[in-house]
C-alpha cells in the first residue's frame, strides 16, 4: 500500500490545526481521539528518522521515555527527543512547544507533541497518538500494541493502575506514582467494541520540579 502523501494532507488540514491544538489542551478527562485529530497528525512532512520505526519499536521508545519521567522538566522537547530518538522539531528558544510526526504501515501515522502551542503557556502535558485518516472505524491490526506492553512495565516501576469508565468506543487506563500521571486510551483491535484492545493514545503529565 502506498505511503501517506504528507504534503497533500498538510494542505487539506491546515485550517483545522489550530482548533485541534486548542481542544487537546483539556484535562485528563478529555474525549476520545477524533477523526480530525487523527488526520492532523500528517499536517507536516515527517522526517526520515520518524518513518523508520514499526509500531512496536515506536511504542518501545515512548515507554522507555515515560519510565524516565520524574517531573515536568522531562516533558520538555529536548529531553523527549533525547529519550525517544525522534525528531520533534524543537527550536532552542521554545523547548516547550514541539510536534513530531511520522508514518506507520497501511496508511497509519502518529504524533508526539506538547499540548500547548505557545511559548508563554506552561508546559503541563505531552501527548502521543496513532491514527489513520478514514471515514469509519480503522482496523488497528497493522499498528496494534497491547495495554500489557505498558501496564507490566509501569506497574513494575511502581505505578498504581486505575480504570475509568468507557466512553464511546474508547477504554481508559490511568497509571500514577505520585509525581507522574499517565492516561492510556485504547480502541478495539478490529472493531470498536472488540475485546482485544490496542493503545491509540498516551497522555502524560508531571509535577513541577522541587526546589
Amino acid at each position: 500500500m502506498p505511503k501517506l502523501d504528507s504534503r497533500f494532507l498538510a494542505t487539506k488540514l491546515a485550517s483545522v490545526v489550530c482548533v485541534l491544538a486548542a481542544c487537546s489542551c483539556a484535562t485528563t478527562t478529555a474525549s476520545p481521539t477524533s477523526a480530525l485529530e487523527k488526520a492532523a497528525m500528517t499536517e507536516s512532512a515527517p522526517r526520515t528518522i520518524n518513518d523508520s520505526l514499526s509500531a512496536q519499536q515506536l511504542n518501545d521508545r515512548v515507554l522507555a521515555w515515560l519510565l524516565s519521567v520524574n517531573d515536568a522538566r522531562d516533558l520538555f522537547g529536548p529531553n523527549v527527543e533525547k529519550r525517544t530518538g525522534l525528531d520533534l522539531g524543537v527550536a532552542p528558544e521554545t523547548p516547550s512547544v514541539f510536534r513530531g510526526v511520522g508514518e506507520l504501515p497501511e496508511g497509519w501515522g502518529y504524533s508526539l507533541s506538547s499540548v500547548n502551542d505557545k511559548p508563554s503557556q506552561k508546559l503541563h502535558a505531552v501527548r502521543f497518538q496513532m491514527g489513520r485518516t478514514s471515514d469509519g472505524y480503522a482496523d488497528m491490526t497493522p499498528v496494534c500494541v497491547s495495554l500489557e506492553h505498558y501496564r507490566n512495565a509501569l506497574v513494575a516501576a511502581g505505578f498504581k493502575a486505575f480504570e475509568r469508565p468507557r466512553i464511546g468506543g474508547t477504554e481508559y487506563r490511568v497509571f500514577k506514582n505520585g509525581k507522574v500521571s499517565i492516561r492510556i486510551e485504547l480502541h478495539g483491535k478490529t472493531a470498536a467494541l472488540d475485546e482485544q484492545l490496542c493503545v491509540s493514545r498516551v497522555y502524560v503529565t508531571a509535577v513541577a520540579p522541587q526546589g
